[in-house]
């Protein structure tokens, strides 16, 4: 299991609070409604698993929920659903980490299937079940959010190993600083 400490790294932070600032700035932009009220394609997923690729749960779940929160004050859908889908997506994503290693087959399958289930089909269920839609409405709508969150987990796994971890991944991903601190701290 990885240990983050991104409450001791001045530089993950740092990180994860311009890929919020992206974020929120692709989500209230970018938007292509498909299902009015309901589901649209936005590039603002990528940031919420971002956040989770770089930062974990943590980085995921802070990530998402302040892209969520731009999401819901855009007005093209429900409150509810941005806020608890960005979330999820950043909970789809970070999880990986604490269970396979980066780059290896095991972990990208993690994050491409967490990002696109747990992020992208599950939100869109469990927010638009209660409503009176049939239910092939939701399921249409969840997979085309769950299609959608895949694209974007691939996306984001791109630029996380393309562009983050050249530049900063000395100082985000250290194993040797990692064990440094968790045995300082405990």
């Amino acid at each position: 299991m990885a240990f983050l400490p991104i409450q001791r790294n001045t530089v993950a932070l740092t990180t994860l609070a311009l890929i919020a600032a992206l974020g929120v700035v692709a989500r209230f932009t970018l938007q292509i409604p498909v299902i009015p009220n309901a589901v649209v394609l936005t590039p603002g997923f990528m940031f919420s698993l971002l956040g989770g690729v770089v930062g974990g749960l943590p980085g995921g779940i802070i990530v998402g929920a302040i892209v969520g929160a731009s999401g819901a004050l855009s007005g093209t859908e429900l409150p509810l659903l941005p806020m608890f889908g960005n979330i999820c997506l950043g909970i789809g994503s970070g999880y990986a980490v604490y269970f396979a290693k980066r780059d290896t087959l095991k972990y990208y399958a993690m994050v491409l299937f967490g990002g696109g289930i747990i992020g992208g089909f599950i939100p869109t269920m469990t927010v638009f079940s209660s409503l009176v839609d049939p239910l092939i409405v939701n399921l249409i709508a969840a997979t085309i959010d769950m299609a959608q969150a895949f694209l974007w987990a691939f996306a984001a796994l791109i630029v996380e190993s393309k562009i983050i971890r050249p530049i900063l991944g000395h100082y985000l991903y250290s194993e040797g600083r990692i064990e440094e601190l968790g045995e300082r701290d405990g």
